[in-house]
């Protein structure tokens, strides 16, 4: 193909490079006039601008995906272990989500909370919807994961469930993993399967 077919072809269709952006990484430059030259670097830039984009939906639904997969299999594992003991459920949290810590603590029939930090927790979901934490004071984090705890961020979820009255609370590691602003969707449903599953014997 002659350069003039190429160019006559470009002319035809304005917005090739604008659709196969791609294609400019590889265009060399040298020669061409400063005003051509600019033409060339806002199309790179608008293409690398919505590769990023893309790149970002992607992995949004790679993320989505996998949390709805860890949500599937938890309900699976509640309902074909019966797991009613609050250390069961602790267990099978922390292997679902692959956090190095999961607390749950719920209210006893007869009212009486659960730790002295109870208060404090139920208050943080009052609102009755999930909040993530990187700011969680040392005192609470001892409190919930021990003394030698390296937890560096936290979900707070209330149960939403009618039958129970708790608050669940994991925690990463990972101090970017539970940050303030991120979205409560799967961790509310999270609250409501356990909360469904009636866990109440300690151990």
């Amino acid at each position: 193909m002659k350069s003039e077919d190429v160019a006559a072809y470009l002319k035809n269709n304005p917005t090739f490079f604008k659709e196969h952006g791609e294609i400019l990484a590889d265009v060399d430059v040298e020669g061409a006039d400063p005003f051509q030259r600019r033409q060339i670097e806002v199309l790179r830039e608008r293409h690398n601008a919505e590769k990023m984009r893309y790149e970002l939906v992607v992995e949004s639904a790679r993320n989505n995906m996998a949390l709805e997969q860890s949500l599937h299999q938890l309900a699976c594992s509640l309902l074909s272990r019966g797991c009613r003991q609050v250390s069961q459920i602790e267990r099978l949290l922390e292997e679902e989500f692959d956090v190095e810590g999961a607390r749950l603590l719920i209210r006893t029939r007869g009212g009486e909370a659960p730790c002295d930090e109870f208060p404090l927790l139920e208050k943080r979901v009052a609102h009755g919807s999930s909040i993530c934490d990187d700011r969680v004071s040392t005192a609470l984090l001892h409190a919930l994961f021990g003394a030698d705890s390296e937890i560096a961020s936290c979900a707070f979820i209330p149960l939403n469930s009618s039958g129970s009255s708790g608050v669940l609370v994991l925690g990463s590691k990972n101090s970017e993993r539970f940050q303030p602003g991120m979205g409560p969707i799967y961790l509310d449903r999270i609250g409501e399967l356990v909360g469904a599953a009636g866990a109440s014997e300690p151990g």
